[in-house]
């Protein structure tokens, strides 16, 4: 009981974040839901929202990969947890399932359903992880 309030709170607390952001967005739709502040470095934009840093990379006018990572905007938070994974693939799922299977480095890769997402986290120091979410080519 305990750990599905946890994952409730980190799902409250990421909705207004990420709750309808998702690849394939415009630069516009991801300006309403991440806010109109966004750094330009290349061909990405990074957005600061709810204690995480969003690099969004674009091809074309559209979305193709979300990186984020936390930006210590939040007190002696430093770490994606499997609670903060879960709602990130819950988030950027569309309403569909993501399945969770071992890749080439031995760590956990996620399919979304319908094939059109994948998703990793990287890194092993809690300060170092980085969660992914781009669009499968294959």
């Amino acid at each position: 009981m305990k750990m599905w309030v946890c994952f409730a709170a980190v799902i409250s607390l990421l909705a207004p974040a990420v709750g309808r952001a998702h690849i394939g967005d415009t630069m516009e739709q991801l300006r309403q839901v991440y806010g109109a502040t966004a750094h330009r470095v290349g061909n990405a934009m990074i957005f600061q929202r709810n204690g995480y840093s969003i690099c969004v990379y674009f091809d074309g006018d559209f979305s193709a990969m979300e990186v984020f990572t936390r930006d210590g905007s939040e007190k002696n938070v430093t770490d994606i947890t499997p609670g903060d994974v879960a709602a990130l693939l819950t988030l950027e799922g569309q309403g569909q399932g993501w399945a969770e299977m071992v890749g080439q480095s031995g760590k956990s890769v996620w399919m979304r359903a319908d094939r059109k997402l994948i998703a990793r986290l990287s890194g092993d120091a809690p300060e170092d992880k980085v969660f992914v979410v781009m669009a499968n080519e294959k």
